[in-house]
């Protein structure tokens, strides 16, 4: 067990990570992982490590997702009852208040996916069991920290607390782009638009074709702004300035203010639903395959998933990556979303603590991720030349999660993106490597501050992002009008948007001289 002691908070950060690193040999981080098949011998090894465990059974409370509805007899579970004699009993939340919920009840499950802010919130306030303190006990996950620090960096607190792992692997099917209608866009002589000027103007002669359709298409109501953003170059939050090297809070930029002036043109021309704020996925996935939009922006897997529906039609309709459009000076990006947010916290109240070590490391071990990624030969695949590849019903990368729960969340700790991409055809290894041409050169995720410096923002910075997003649903809908926008600005100002300001910069001060 590590001892905290009285030091700098940052100090301590630095020092706990120095110590996971000291704590392992290096020799096995269990990152790596072949895509071909596992000789004889090393599957005898792996088979050989798996000490028999006592039986239990955990609760485990994961999101509620419309594109794989969760089954109860996913393969994932029984891989891992197979492996760890543990018994999952998976729960899904019903909305955001779902994990709230949990908490105040007094009757939590085991474990719980989670998002940081979830860790940083609840952890603190003794919810959540700080695994920092349980690390000896999950050799597996401490060598996986030991190998990626920069993962470990996100998810310790300044003092040194965990309070929450983070899921790696996957973070290149997080990522939001744009795509569109190819064929639509032929039949009609229309080029992919490279400005937002042009995606105007293309929606516009779009909407002339189709006069019922809305041709630009999104699904996250205001959170979209933050995937839209990095177009206009910035993020709409408050983050990392590279130029300055400090927390800047983007919704000040001119290029914001831009981009707001864009979608309240295309919401009163009838370009976009008039329902964004709050179409949900059924109601994007119908206005994708029914000729109703023609561009939009989505999760990189989405574009195949599309496909499938719209290929089922028979119409020849396809889906293609389109690179995004500039918005706001030189240069365009997407989001840098190649990274992971949801992880796993465990209850404080646990009385299967054992248990709920022994998943978590399992799921982090070289054989967990294997079987959570690949499956089983015979079950999930074959193996040709030496190399495994997928049985012929599965067709994408969403039919192993639909069918077996593979690469859902809570079912896997550290995925092999290699196995997922696979199944992936020509068009979507085309976005993939499109994609990685425009990333945002930061990410979305604010550095860790202490407990005390979190409670002492928490109401504020729930205040400031309640009227960020009531006044600019506002502008966008044209109940305000832009002329209005300086003091909107001036509001947020009067409300304290400094004071967060000069909080994460503290703790970006801290971050950096730590990684010196």
């Amino acid at each position: 067990m590590m001892k905290r002691k009285k030091m700098k908070n940052g100090a301590l950060v630095f020092t706990v990570i120095t110590a996971l690193l000291a704590g392992c040999t290096g020799k096995e981080s269990g990152t790596q992982v072949q895509t071909n098949a596992p000789s004889p011998s090393t599957t005898a090894g792996a088979a050989a490590s798996v000490k028999p465990a006592e039986a239990a059974t955990l609760r485990l409370l994961t999101e509620l997702s419309s594109a794989w509805p969760v089954k109860k007899d996913w393969a994932v579970w029984k891989w891992v009852k197979e492996k760890t004699n543990i018994t999952i009993n998976q729960e899904t939340q019903t909305g955001p208040e779902s994990l709230a919920l949990a908490i105040a009840s007094g009757d939590m499950p085991d474990l719980m996916s989670v998002f940081p802010p979830d860790a940083q919130k609840y952890g603190p306030q003794g919810a959540f069991l700080d695994l920092s303190k349980h690390l000896n006990k999950m050799p597996n996950l401490k060598s996986f920290l030991t190998s990626r620090p920069d993962v470990a960096q996100r998810m310790t607190s300044p003092g040194g607390e965990m309070y929450h792992v983070l899921n790696d692997g996957m973070g290149a099917g997080n990522q939001t782009v744009y795509f569109y209608r190819d064929d639509i866009f032929k039949k009609h002589s229309l080029q992919e638009p490279k400005t937002w000027d042009e995606v105007y103007a293309t929606a516009k002669k779009l909407k002339e074709l189709y006069p019922d359709s809305y041709p630009f298409v999104f699904r996250h109501g205001i959170n979209t702004l933050k995937y839209f953003a990095p177009a206009f170059g910035i993020l709409p939050t408050f983050y990392e300035d590279k130029a300055t090297g400090k927390i800047k809070h983007g919704v000040t930029d001119p290029g914001f203010k831009k981009m707001v002036e864009y979608l309240n043109k295309f919401h009163k021309e009838g370009l976009t639903p008039p329902d964004w704020l709050s179409m949900d996925y059924k109601a994007w996935t119908q206005f994708i395959t029914t000729n109703k939009s023609f561009m939009t922006i989505q999760f990189i897997g989405q574009i195949e998933i599309m496909n499938t529906q719209l290929q089922n039609g028979g119409n020849g309709a396809h889906l293609k990556f389109m690179a995004p459009p500039i918005g706001n000076g030189s240069k365009a990006y997407i989001p840098n979303t190649n990274f992971e947010e949801f992880g796993f916290a465990v209850s404080s109240k646990t009385k299967n603590l054992d248990a709920a070590l022994r998943y978590l490391d399992f799921i982090y071990s070289k054989e967990g991720k294997d079987i959570l990624s690949w499956g089983k030969e015979g079950e999930t695949y074959t193996v040709e030349n030496n190399k495994r590849k997928f049985l012929p019903r599965f067709k994408e990368p969403n039919d192993l999660r639909k069918e077996m729960g593979m690469f859902t969340t809570g079912a896997y700790g550290l995925a092999d993106f290699e196995a997922s991409k696979s199944l992936s055809n020509e068009n979507e290894q085309y976005s993939y490597t499109e994609a990685a041409k425009y990333q945002f050169p930061v990410i979305n995720a604010l550095p860790p501050l202490t407990s005390e410096e979190k409670s002492a923002i928490s109401l504020l910075e729930e205040q400031i992002n309640k009227y960020y997003e009531s006044s600019v649903a506002k502008f966008i809908l044209g109940e305000t009008p832009m002329t209005q926008w300086d003091a909107f600005l001036a509001e947020l100002n009067k409300m304290g948007s400094q004071k967060l300001i000069d909080a994460y910069q503290i703790g970006l001060d801290r971050l950096k001289k730590n990684n010196k």
